[in-house]
């Protein structure tokens, strides 16, 4: 198939929606590419749509602990919804975990099955395009820091200036949180940049050995591509749990030391009450 193009070209429409944004958007979104990227994230999202309802109506009351006989929606939602719980609870507790689930979860099931999309020759997947996982990062980035600005408001800033919590170290907050502020911002560069560059060499070595021999010997890079897939799903979300970790770390820490001030001040009123007495 030529470059830039996949199964998804060949829909009605995509020739006429496809000049258009080369003639708009020239030079600034990549032409045909974000479109070809576009529609691999479209259809993505229509096959776990269509995936969701399945096994949700292969739910039933009772046994719904118990996993199927079969290979099923269900079972193939199930497994990936462990894996994500899994890789969550590397960095968290279980019912942390379950309070984020609904953000990691759902960037989880969209970059694995945008990674495997990849595997299906005629398909390009949406993860090998900048726009898609700069979408995914910021996502994260923009997750985890409304958390804490919803939990700590200011305190998270200041935390940021002086991440020891030492009165003494407020001396270093013009260091500390430049670097700080740095340090956050290149987080979603980094996630961006790990899985696009991984899926798109993964894809592209693919492409040529498929294309040179179409037979046999594409299949170890099948597998290679498959376990790619995989671990780069879970870097993504290992990497986005210790930031939401991080999160919630600051926030018992913030939540203890309130606990502790407040027990202070209540001793010293109750020391006060008893010594008027």
């Amino acid at each position: 198939m030529p470059p830039g193009k996949s199964w998804l070209s060949y829909i009605p429409g995509y020739a006429d929606l496809n000049t258009y944004v080369e003639n708009t958007f020239h030079g600034v979104m990549g032409g045909h590419a974000i479109i070809q990227h576009l529609a691999a994230a479209i259809f993505v999202i229509l096959f776990l749509t269509v995936l969701a309802l399945l096994a949700r109506g292969q739910v039933t009351g009772n046994d719904d602990i118990l996993p199927d006989g079969r290979f099923s929606a269900k079972t193939i939602v199930e497994i990936v919804m462990n894996f994500v719980l899994t890789v969550m609870q590397f960095t968290m507790p279980y019912k942390t975990a379950i309070r984020h689930f609904p953000v990691l979860g759902t960037l989880g099931f969209f970059i694995l099955f945008s990674n495997l999309l990849g595997l299906i020759p005629g398909f390009l997947p949406p993860t090998e395009n900048w726009n898609t996982t700069v979408a995914c990062a910021l996502v994260v980035f923009f997750y985890y820091n409304g958390y804490a600005l919803m939990k700590l408001g200011a305190g998270h800033f200041a935390h940021m200036a002086n991440p020891l919590g030492e009165s003494w170290s407020w001396v270093l907050a013009p260091l500390f949180l430049p670097i700080e502020v740095i340090s956050h911002c290149i987080r979603p560069f980094s996630l961006s940049v790990r899985l696009l560059c991984n899926i798109a060499g993964d894809h592209m070595i693919m492409a040529v050995f498929i294309s040179i021999f179409p037979l046999a010997l594409p299949l170890p890079f099948l597998g290679l591509g498959l376990f790619v897939s995989c671990l780069q799903a879970f870097v993504f979300l290992l990497l986005s749990s210790v930031y939401i970790a991080e999160v919630e770390d600051i926030i018992a820490h913030h939540d203890h030391a309130h606990e502790h001030e407040h027990h202070e001040e209540k001793s010293h009123a109750s020391g006060a009450q008893a010594a008027a007495h």
